[in-house]
């Protein structure tokens, strides 16, 4: 073969090469994820869901991630467990997904731990429960507050304000888990005492309310959604009796809890994460804020912060990584030390999320106010008059 003809045969393999990796470049970078879209988890789900869907237009404005434009696959998976575990499972074997992110809620993101962890997939989890941890998992990382943080800044919290004497109410979906870890060893630290800590009972909650009453209980916290946290508000008030602070965990950080209630929200205190209100004091935060509501027409929720902030997290491991071979990214998202819109992001040897802070918050005249830590407070706490 002449030294001509070989030189164009060269140039054409090169040329073809070259077609094939800008075509490979282009392709999106797929990221699948289960979140329930329907059924008792979807008030925060749905708010999950637009934020990652916020963030994927986001990335995709900026030019995507090394030179790549994201695409979601998002799939209802009913608020159910099972259905969760088959769509991941089948997102994992065979619609060859790049990536996967956590689905919504603790009881779920459990359920789903293992799989990710066999397929060997780095997933990010928006779950608090320290039980997901417990086994060392090497695929699973934190984007939520852990569990143990949240018992002991309420505990903390209520503690500040000479509040010694508790009742607990609980969600049968978190006593099955063996939720709050922590309990009473904080109480115990903090000289409380828990006089009360049932599971709770949906069809007559005012009769554990009174129980709560007659206990002389200071403070009723509701673990739990936010269905139920209206239904403990709601018996107190047909009870006609308040305690010094009624403390639910997930529903309150919600607008629809203050939509169903009214004026009834009021006083209630809640935990948080993130706060529209205190968004300007992250990177970003801000502009979200007013990007979310111009596409949704309405307010975001922290779950909503959260799924953009996985978004980015997942995203700055990827960029790391200069890849996204799926190894090399779990390796960068194991150190990684990012800021996002809801704070910084950095895990312990487990995966469990460390850097970031649980926030205390208090519907106050319709509106809700950061009571904790004080670098964020926008208000004070609020006793409900006699």
């Amino acid at each position: 073969m002449c030294c001509v003809h070989r030189t164009f045969v060269v140039f054409l393999f090169l040329f073809f090469l070259s077609i094939m990796g800008s075509a490979d470049a282009a392709q999106p970078i797929r990221i699948g994820v289960s979140i329930a879209l329907s059924g008792r988890y979807a008030p925060m789900a749905n708010m999950y869901a637009d934020g990652l869907r916020l963030w994927e237009k986001d990335i995709n404005a900026k030019g995507g991630v090394l030179g790549r434009p994201v695409r979601l696959l998002i799939y209802d998976d009913r608020s159910s467990s099972q259905k969760a575990r088959e769509i991941y499972q089948r997102m994992l074997t065979e619609e060859r997904v790049d990536f996967v992110l956590g689905p919504y809620s603790s009881t779920i993101g459990k359920e789903i731990a293992p799989i990710v962890e066999e397929h060997r997939f780095p997933t990010l989890l928006l779950s608090a429960a320290d039980a997901i941890w417990a086994g060392r998992p090497r695929y699973v990382f934190g984007m939520h507050t852990s569990e143990q943080r949240w018992v002991s800044a309420i505990l903390i919290f209520l503690a500040r304000q000479g509040i010694d004497k508790i009742g607990i109410l609980m969600d049968k979906t978190f006593v099955r888990m063996g939720m709050p870890k922590g309990l009473d060893k904080w109480a115990r630290r903090l000289n409380q005492s828990v006089l009360m800590n049932e599971t709770l009972n949906v069809r007559d909650v005012e009769k554990q309310v009174r129980q709560a009453r007659d206990l002389g209980v200071q403070a009723v916290i509701h673990w739990g959604y936010i269905a139920n946290a209206v239904r403990v508000r709601e018996a107190l008030d047909a009870v006609g009796w308040y305690p010094r602070v009624y403390f639910s965990q997930i529903g309150p950080s919600l607008s629809e809890y203050h939509r169903i209630l009214g004026p009834l929200a009021d006083y209630t205190v809640g935990t948080s994460v993130w706060e529209p209100s205190i968004a300007y004091c992250f990177p970003g935060g801000k502009q979200f804020v007013e990007q979310f509501r111009r596409e949704y027409g309405r307010t975001p929720s922290y779950h909503a912060a959260m799924g953009f902030a996985a978004g980015e997290v997942l995203a700055g491991a990827i960029a790391a990584a200069g890849t996204i071979d799926r190894e090399t990214v779990r390796k960068e998202l194991s150190v990684l030390d990012m800021a996002t819109v809801v704070g910084c992001y950095g895990v312990d040897t487990n995966g469990r999320q460390l850097r970031q802070r649980p926030l205390i918050i208090q519907w106050q005249d319709g509106k809700k106010k950061v009571l904790s830590p004080g670098s964020m407070c926008n208000g004070q706490l609020q006793y409900r008059p006699e």
